[in-house]
């Protein structure tokens, strides 16, 4: 593969987009692991682009980001971090180093540069400090030139329990139940960057053990997991997620996570798995738990295969948790206390009669926001006799989540507004990311 070229861009630009950065990088705690740097850089041009790129991703790291987009405009190359879910915009390179900026970004993670055209995903692996990383590089053509977005994997084991995430002991202690069962389908779901892989991978750390065999299906593998063998999707090489499912049943499996449930074939293999004896985790796009078995229902698969196999469904989000910093109490109005209540119970939550709800004024420590990390909301529904009856006399959502809420279920929305009476998140924020408000 051809070396990254520095020719549309001078020195003094690179320079100038350095100072831009919010850190660069000291060569004794940042570098880029992958071999396919040993032949670069050459020029003094390739050298300083080398600084530029790594000082975009080490300052990624160091402000905590999940993803770097790199956008051209017609004037400018964007930078913006995802932090905490939210975009920030931190730089305007100079136009002229937008391509050499993705060029370098190809080239690191292996990715054709002769193909502007052309989508592309790909990775590569960094260290900072005494912790590697994955960077999962994807590259699409836009009006103006590439675009670039990298997202940041932890690239070793280092998950946080199922508490720090934020779920409360009695959604653990259903969850855990579920994982538990010698067979059944456990469904996570959640829109994109709910956290639904974290929330397996949390999961089955607490079940893996010598005497259970784990597999997981992945596209791509996020994270090493110890005590378990992860098998990554392979497309091209016809290794499908529905394929490597059909494989597995060959290989004595115990448990299954699949990374992804997206279609009828996947969702039958998922079904079909779990009535055979195993126990399947899978993930799913779905605003609600009970709206999940809706949604398995619109794809095609049967009440009755339904029925038979799924044992729980937990929904999740992240919430951003207010600033510990620059905390201070917040007072809602009385009318909306009031409805807050009521959204509370009708969720399966009794709001304390002295809420501790708190906001961030914005501070230096939360880049003014207000909000510095972030903490799961979640709704855990186990299923049961009564809700296997409305599977079957294919009940709509609505009818579903009552059900659940009437045998203990707390839905999103009451999750929300517990963590908010607690001072975790704002009131703004628990609303924000639960759509039934």
């Amino acid at each position: 593969m051809a070396h990254p070229s520095a020719a549309a861009v001078s020195i003094p630009d690179i320079e100038a987009a350095l100072k831009k950065l919010p850190t660069v990088p000291g060569e004794d705690e940042f570098e880029i692991l992958d071999p396919v740097l040993e032949h670069y850089p050459n020029t003094e041009e390739e050298k300083a682009l080398q600084r530029l790129f790594m000082a975009l991703v080490h300052g990624a790291l160091a402000a905590g980001a999940s993803d770097v987009h790199v956008d051209p405009t017609s004037e400018a190359s964007v930078i913006r971090f995802r932090i905490d879910g939210v975009l920030h915009e931190v730089a305007r390179l100079p136009r002229a180093a937008h391509k050499a900026v993705v060029t370098c970004c190809q080239y690191y993670a292996e990715i054709p540069v002769d193909q502007p055209l052309v989508n592309h995903a790909s990775l590569f692996r960094v260290r900072r400090g005494d912790r590697n990383y994955h960077v999962r590089v994807a590259t699409m053509a836009s009006m103006y030139g590439q675009i670039v977005v990298m997202r940041i994997l932890a690239g070793e084991y280092d998950l946080p329990g199922l508490e720090r995430i934020g779920m409360m002991p009695d959604d653990r202690e259903r969850y855990l139940r579920a994982l538990r069962a010698p067979t059944g389908l456990l469904l996570v779901t959640g829109p994109t960057g709910s956290g639904k892989t974290t929330i397996l991978y949390a999961g089955l750390g607490q079940i893996v053990s010598p005497e259970i065999k784990t597999y997981t299906i992945e596209d791509p593998i996020e994270m090493a997991l110890p005590g378990m063998i992860q098998i990554p999707v392979n497309r091209k090489g016809g290794m499908t997620f529905e394929n490597n499912l059909r494989a597995l049943m060959q290989h004595d499996p115990d448990v299954i996570m699949v990374g992804t449930t997206d279609s009828l074939a996947m969702a039958e293999g998922c079904v079909q798995a779990a009535i055979s004896g195993h126990l399947v985790a899978t993930t799913l796009h779905s605003s609600t738990a009970a709206g999940a078995i809706a949604r398995m229902l619109e794809m095609g698969l049967e009440p009755l295969m339904l029925a038979e196999s799924m044992i729980c469904v937990v929904n999740s989000r992240l919430a951003r948790k207010v600033c510990s910093q620059c905390a201070e109490p917040e007072e809602p109005p009385f009318g909306l206390l009031s409805q807050l209540a009521e959204r509370a119970r009708a969720g399966g939550y009794t709001l304390p009669d002295n809420p501790k709800f708190m906001r961030g004024r914005g501070c230096d420590n939360c880049r003014g926001t207000g909000y510095r990390g972030r903490t799961g909301l979640f709704e855990v529904m186990e299923l049961d006799h009564d809700l296997y009856r409305l599977i079957m006399e294919r009940a709509p959502a609505k009818a579903i989540q009552e059900a659940a809420v009437k045998k203990g279920m707390t839905t999103l929305a009451a999750d929300g507004l517990r963590k908010a009476a607690e001072g975790v998140t704002s009131v703004a924020e628990a609303a924000r990311v639960t759509t039934e408000w």
